[in-house]
């Protein structure tokens, strides 16, 4: 097969759905192992010197150099939606269009943090450990329902848009913050951060990670929330000040927080989160249930085939 007809996959493989879609369009596919360095990703694109290639998991920021070496890349797909592992910028230098796969693990991202509010407001991952070290207690019980209760969507892009679906249908009052959003759902508010996060039981992180983000929750928006609020990332660690985070939920200020990403990744063993009992946490994989995985292999592999064919992808799929 030519190079013509070759993808690589940076940070391990496509699911064989994936996998299987690009074949059946006689594409190639080379996958590195997950997290590879720059130089293992420069000595793959020379190789192959690939027409299009998707993004998983890399050590560092794809950059110019990375992007040059190959000397025949003309598309660049993330699996996925976040694309702080790209230096857009330099991309668009370069005339290389970047793709997400917009929307489709929006379910699964969306039921996780949707998860995260539940647990916490009936105690799910507390109750289980009291009953494990023999304690039957229902005195201790303080579970609360999340009909009346006000979910605050920081992102209202495909997942913010899903998780205000099922809050909605348990209830739940919904504010939502976005600059960038472009149409308005029915019975949702738009406020500005500040006020959402002063008004809300639960705040649901789903924006992306830029400069304009980094930090977005500091010290003082935490010092906005309600002291029994729970704070949900299932976005990127960066989006919060992760020692801000942790001070709060050691004084109390803040009732507990969900935690799918760090700053760090994975964080460092003796990172408080991990220890704190009022923190549910886990290792990233809101958007990587099997349905997902699938769905994400499927859509990559399709624009990236699709490139190769000599389409361009929908602009629902491009980083503006």
């Amino acid at each position: 097969m030519t190079p013509a007809r070759t993808i690589v996959v940076l940070g391990g493989d496509l699911a064989p759905a994936g996998r299987a879609a690009a074949e059946a369009r006689a594409v190639a596919v080379i996958a590195t192992e997950p997290y590879p360095t720059p130089e293992v990703v420069v000595a793959t694109l020379g190789e192959h010197r690939p027409a299009a290639i998707v993004v998983r998991l890399v050590a560092d920021q794809l950059g110019e150099p990375v992007m040059r070496a190959g000397g025949a890349l003309g598309l660049i797909v993330k699996h996925g939606v976040g694309t702080d592992d790209i230096d857009i910028e330099a991309a668009r230098r370069l005339g290389i269009p970047v793709a997400i796969t917009a929307g489709v693990n929006a379910t699964s991202v969306a039921e996780h943090a949707f998860a995260g509010i539940l647990a916490f407001a009936k105690d799910l991952v507390g109750q289980d450990r009291l009953v494990r070290s023999g304690v039957w207690d229902k005195a201790r019980y303080h579970g609360r329902e999340v009909s009346g209760q006000t979910l605050g969507v920081v992102g209202f892009g495909a997942i913010g848009r899903k998780l205000a679906g099922y809050a909605q249908a348990f209830g739940m009052r919904v504010l939502a913050h976005d600059p960038l959003a472009s149409a308005p759902m029915h019975g949702v508010d738009m406020a500005d951060l500040d006020t959402l996060l002063a008004a809300s039981d639960y705040v649901s992180l789903h924006c992306p990670l830029t400069p304009a983000t980094l930090n977005l929750i500091d010290r003082r928006r935490i010092g906005l929330m309600r002291s029994h609020a729970v704070l949900i990332n299932t976005a990127r660690g960066g989006v919060v000040d992760e020692a801000a985070l942790i001070d709060a939920l050691r004084a109390g200020r803040l009732a507990g927080a969900v935690a799918d990403c760090f700053a760090a990744e994975p964080p460092a063993a003796d990172n408080p989160l991990l220890e704190m009992p009022n923190t549910l946490v886990s290792p990233h994989i809101a958007g990587v249930t099997i349905d997902a995985k699938a769905a994400v292999s499927v859509c990559a592999a399709t624009l990236a085939a699709d490139w190769l064919d000599g389409r361009k992808p929908d602009p629902y799929y491009l980083v503006r």
